[in-house]
């Protein structure tokens, strides 16, 4: 009679937990199981590959933040000029150079074929009585006759000197090859006898190589320098003088 009475409440039970059972697999956010989403869920947005790269997405980028050439503006004011001295340095190195191997062929191949080339034994040439050789006229250093090259500066006697005398003297006298100063078009050795290359040939340019002293007892007073002045020829440069200078009395 009693196990009749609790069957029908028995059933009620298990109808029940059926039902919750149903419920529970619908909505898994309590459980801790993934929702699927629905086809019209709205999806994240994927990261662009540019900024996967390190690279600024154009448009994503203030407006006028690039160019049309991919440069940024910070990069092109950070590019400097080319030197406007640059290929006159560029022969003055290789004159340089012939002078200091004693190459006399290679440095006639720099005089120009006009204005030849001038010795001038101080900073002031002489426009009427400096030697001036035109290209393949050079004395050889083998030649022993003397020349008269100029005046010494004090006493004023002449300089008369052979070829490699002179050379030795008032050319290459240091190894200015390797001088510790250079400069176009700017004077760094100032003397009473200043340099008038630039009177002498108007429209020239030159390079000087500077040693500002040898003993520091002197205070620069014994100051080298050697001039090479060019004149331009279409894109190229002639040599058309070697000065020599120092400091004069």
């Amino acid at each position: 009679m009693m196990m009749r009475r609790l069957l029908p409440l028995l059933a009620a039970v298990l109808l029940a937990l059926q039902l919750a059972g149903c419920g529970a697999g619908g909505s898994a956010n309590d459980s801790g199981a993934v929702d699927v989403p629905s086809a019209n869920a709205e999806a994240t947005p994927a990261a662009s590959p540019n900024a996967s790269q390190g690279i600024s997405d154009p448009a994503s980028s203030p407006a006028g933040g690039t160019s049309d050439s991919g440069t940024s503006s910070s990069a092109k004011s950070s590019l400097k000029p080319a030197d406007p001295n640059a290929a006159l340095l560029n022969a003055a190195k290789e004159v340089m150079g012939a002078l200091r191997d004693r190459d006399l062929k290679r440095l006639e191949s720099w005089i120009d074929t006009d204005k030849g080339v001038r010795f001038s034994p101080y900073a002031h040439m002489d426009a009427k009585n400096d030697l001036v050789f035109k290209a393949g006229q050079l004395p050889s250093f083998k030649d022993t006759g003397k020349r008269t090259w100029g005046v010494f500066d004090g006493s004023g006697e002449p300089i008369d000197l052979s070829f490699r005398d002179y050379f030795e003297k008032f050319v290459y006298d240091q190894d200015f090859a390797d001088a510790p100063k250079v400069t176009a078009n700017k004077l760094l050795g100032q003397g009473n006898t200043p340099y008038n290359g630039q009177e002498i040939y108007p429209g020239s340019s030159f390079v000087e190589f500077h040693f500002p002293g040898f003993d520091s007892k002197l205070e620069g007073q014994d100051w080298e320098s050697l001039i090479l002045t060019f004149v331009p020829s279409g894109s190229d440069w002639r040599l058309c003088a070697v000065t020599h200078a120092q400091r004069t009395i």
